[in-house]
């Protein structure tokens, strides 16, 4: 038989044992929920740092040379009110909208350079094509601002096409 004060000393320590796991059992849930948590704030605040076009990320005189450069190369199919004519979609409007509404300004960049015109596909430069992009975002009623609308891809990949203002 046990003496009484190791028996004593057995159940203390069965008691902490005890006690810890409860802690654990309790704490880990806890945990994870606040790093979930967490997760959801770093996505959020993600979210608010990226920009849209409703951020002014072109200028007026960008969107100037813009409109030159689509009256010369791209009203001939799109028409110069962007409503589109045949097999030309329009620049405008819902179905504009709706179809670059969470892409960014790098997809329609890319998309613009690599298959415009139909007829001779990649005859326009970078800058030409984002020119012709700061044109079409003020026609469609997007705030011009300081800067000019970046040439390169990974600074328009930056920018999502966001259809209804915030």
């Amino acid at each position: 038989m046990m003496p009484e004060s190791y028996r004593g000393q057995l159940r203390q320590r069965v008691r902490r044992r005890a006690f810890t796991l409860l802690a654990a059992l309790v704490a880990i849930p806890l945990l994870a929920s606040g790093a979930a948590a967490n997760d959801v704030e770093v996505r959020r605040a993600a979210d608010a740092a990226e920009r849209t076009t409703w951020d002014s990320v072109f200028s007026a005189a960008q969107a100037e040379r813009g409109q030159s450069a689509y009256k010369d190369a791209c009203a001939r199919c799109h028409r110069e009110s962007m409503a589109g004519a045949d097999e030309a979609p329009a620049l405008t409007g819902s179905a504009f909208m709706s179809a670059w509404n969470g892409q960014t300004l790098g997809d329609l960049h890319e998309r613009i350079r690599t298959s415009m015109p139909t007829d001779t596909p990649g005859v326009y430069g970078r800058q030409q094509v984002a020119d012709v992009i700061a044109y079409m975002l003020q026609f469609n009623g997007y705030p011009a601002g300081a800067a000019e609308l970046s040439k390169e891809s990974d600074a328009l990949k930056e920018v999502r096409f966001v259809a209804g203002k915030p």
